[in-house]
């Protein structure tokens, strides 16, 4: 439930999920949110979730990028806040489960996007399903470096139809559990599925979003000690890491939900 809705809501005295009525107006995600949570229950439709599993492709690469921004370009094609990718996590998942990583993290001190592109043409496979999460944000830094770098640009392109999103189950409200909260994200979803995986924890890790990756990458080339770089460069590894296991441990239990 947006903020919006939210001060909606307390405007006509709604302070509690418990005091929704009949009368008050909410759309269907926000309708299952108060019911699951007064509830207690988690929703799981299984023809949505068949319905995107059935739709995946083997080898299934779980993919996912860093990026960090500038006010102040230091690299040629590069704009003011925009977003460049210094890194990757790829899980790849045959059709027997089994799993293999390879990973790209880019010298701070360096334009990251050609390695990067090199890097993750070879690593990625030919064939099969590329799944992110909010695939948007993927393909649309991929277009952008199709765009810089000409000579990649079919190899690059090629790999924008292949792209599923994992975003589309649970936003389809193939399973929704209480502790979402309304929030479809992977660091909502993740934690609801998965409560007792100390393996599964962003708050075990040194770097625990995004915006943290992000900012900690954007000043890296300014640290001159290098064995905190170093330790730094480890915490990058170790979040982006988790952001495609995640998926891959998320995608298994919709898979076994489905049968």
């Amino acid at each position: 439930m947006n903020g919006d809705k939210k001060f909606e809501l307390y405007k006509n005295g709604i302070i509690e999920f418990k005091d929704t009525t009949d009368e008050i107006k909410l759309n269907k995600v926000q309708k299952l949110q108060v019911e699951s949570i007064l509830n207690k229950k988690t929703f799981i439709d299984k023809e949505i979730i068949n319905n995107f599993t059935d739709s995946l492709e083997y080898p299934i690469s779980f993919f996912d990028f860093e990026t960090f921004q500038n006010s102040i370009p230091r690299f040629n094609g590069q704009r003011p806040y925009m977003q460049i990718p210094f890194q990757y996590s790829l899980h790849i998942m045959d059709k027997k489960g089994q799993l293999t990583h390879t990973e790209y993290l880019g010298d701070e001190n360096t334009d990251p996007r050609r390695e990067l592109c090199e890097r993750m043409i070879n690593d990625l496979p030919e064939t099969g399903s590329i799944m992110a999460y909010y695939m948007p944000f993927e393909k649309s830094r991929i277009k952008e470096m199709a765009t810089l770098f000409p000579d990649l640009s079919d190899q690059l392109t090629a790999l924008l139809d292949r792209f599923v999103d994992l975003l589309v189950p649970f936003q389809n409200l193939g399973y929704y559990h209480p502790d979402f909260n309304g929030s479809f994200s992977i660091k909502s979803v993740l934690p609801a599925l998965f409560p007792d995986d100390p393996q599964l924890n962003y708050k075990n890790l040194g770097i625990q979003n995004g915006s943290m990756a992000m900012d900690t990458f954007a000043n890296l080339h300014l640290l001159k000690d290098k064995t905190k770089r170093t330790g730094i460069r480890n915490d990058l590894l170790a979040y982006c890491h988790l952001d495609t296991l995640a998926m891959v441990r998320i995608v298994e239990k919709l898979q076994r939900l489905a049968l």
